[in-house]
Formats: structure tokens, sequence, C-alpha cells
């Protein structure tokens, strides 16, 4: 097998990895709502009466969610006493589970939500794939990072319209096609680097709210960027997600015909807000 039939054969299992975990129970096609929660009691249940509704659940209330303030307290129905939960952004988040349903607290735009799943979503038992563009080691290039200052930071937007500054992790450099181009990272798992770009395909062979990038952990200096493994964002699937857009510098004016196409769903702009 030649060096380029390995890298193929390689890409092909990523993929294959990629669409497993997408559709996996609890992966991101089983997102079904972002619900704000209300000052004062709210309920969650299958019942229409219910505040938060969903068919899939087990009951047709759930229980009752008590938020004062900041505070946020759980009480289901089957069983006595409340408890105090915990948000996604103060540590391990309280999960409930109902059904195929599953309520996890978070925080997003800075308001306290439920994030809503179900394994039972059509979104997720209707999935058909992801098109890619031919792998292609072309768009395999070799990038100088730049740490910039401490305290640096970006401006993020999401598909929302929530605007919020994140730290700056690097900055990096390559040359694609002949064009010299930069994009801003903020850090990643493990050292790694994450990146929201757009191109000169989003909106025409791509999504339009720009696709992701998981970078390897700089060493010397230096990364590889593999636009081959270009992902399209949470959502690009779903309503409900609340993901980030390519910032300003992120905008490439090249056309990056690597990774994934765009979702059948998209209509070539960012999925707008669900509520």
């Amino acid at each position: 097998m030649s060096n380029g039939s390995e890298h193929a054969g390689s890409h092909a299992e990523w993929h294959e990895a990629r669409l497993a975990a997408l559709s996996a129970e609890g992966g991101w096609l089983t997102l079904v709502g972002l619900d704000f929660l209300p000052q004062g009691r709210s309920t969650i249940g299958s019942s229409p009466d219910a505040t938060f509704s969903y068919g899939n659940c087990a009951a047709p209330i759930v229980g009752a969610i008590e938020l004062q303030g900041e505070s946020v307290r759980f009480t289901p129905t089957a069983a006595g006493g409340s408890v105090e939960w915990t948000a996604d952004d103060r540590g391990t988040p309280s999960v409930v589970r109902s059904g195929t349903v599953s309520f996890t607290l978070v925080r997003r735009n800075g308001r306290l939500a439920l994030r809503v799943r179900d394994d039972a979503s059509p979104v997720r038992l209707q999935f058909a794939g992801i098109e890619l563009f031919p792998f292609d080691p072309a768009f395999a290039v070799e990038a100088q990072v730049a740490t910039p200052p401490g305290g640096a930071g970006i401006e993020i937007t999401n598909v929302r319209g929530f605007k919020e500054t994140q730290p700056l992790a690097a900055v990096l450099s390559f040359d694609l096609g002949g064009s010299a181009c930069t994009l801003s990272a903020t850090a990643g798992a493990d050292g790694r680097l994450f990146v929201v770009f757009a191109d000169a395909t989003t909106g025409a062979q791509t999504y339009g709210g720009g696709r992701f990038l998981d970078i390897p952990a700089p060493r010397d200096g230096r990364t590889t960027i593999d636009f081959n493994r270009a992902t399209n964002p949470p959502c690009s699937f779903t309503a409900f997600a609340t993901c980030p857009l390519p910032p300003a510098g992120n905008r490439l004016s090249v056309a990056v015909t690597a990774g994934e196409r765009r979702p059948r769903s998209d209509d070539g702009t960012a999925i707008p807000s669900a509520g």
C-alpha cells in the first residue's frame, strides 16, 4: 500500500469513528432542547401541562425545578426530598434521565438552562452520514505557532448572537495553496488547539456557520493543521446547540475543499436561534 493510500485509509477510519460518536446515545444528534429556566418553579415531564414537556419522558411529571437567584434545586415526583443541582460551569453538571430523555443543567449565554437530549430523536434515528471531500494530502499543512502575550483574548460570537471574550491560545501561520494564511486558536484538551474557521466554500459546499478543527498540541513552536479533518459543528444538525462562529480573522479567502461537506439540512447560513 502506498503512503498516500495509508493516509486515506487512516482518514476513513477517523471519519467512521467520528460518525459513530456523533450518532451514539447521548451524542449531538440527540439534542432536542435548550430550555432557559425562569425564576421560581418549573416542571419537566411528558405531560402537556409540564413547563418543559417532552413526550418520551417516562412520567407525566418527572419532577420540579426551583430556581432562586443562582441556586437550583430539583424535587423528583417519584421520591421525596430535593437536591441541589450543579451547572456545567461549576463542576460536573447534574443530570436527570427519564425514558429516552435526559436533562442536564448548563449555563449558556450567561443564563441557567436545561440541555435536553432524547436518544429517540428523529434526527438521530434518520441520520444518513456526512459527505466528505476526497482526501487530499495537500490540505495537511505545517503551521508555525505564535504564543500571544498573557491575557490576550479573542471575541467569539455564537449562533444565538451572544458575544464573549475567550483567552487566545495561539496564532497559527501557514501556507495553503500558495496563499499566506493565519488562524487564531483557543485552547483544546490536553494541550491541543481548537479553531473555528470559514473559507471560500462556506455557505455553498460547506456549512454556513463555519467548521471546526481539532489541532495537535504544538511541539517546538510548530504543529500540523489537517483540513481533511474539518468537521461540521453541532449546530449544523440541531437548532439547540450554541456553537461559536468563526471570528473575523478566521475567514480564509482560499477554498478549503477538504473535510466534511455541508449537511443536507443546511441552507447555507448558520442555523438561527431556537427560542
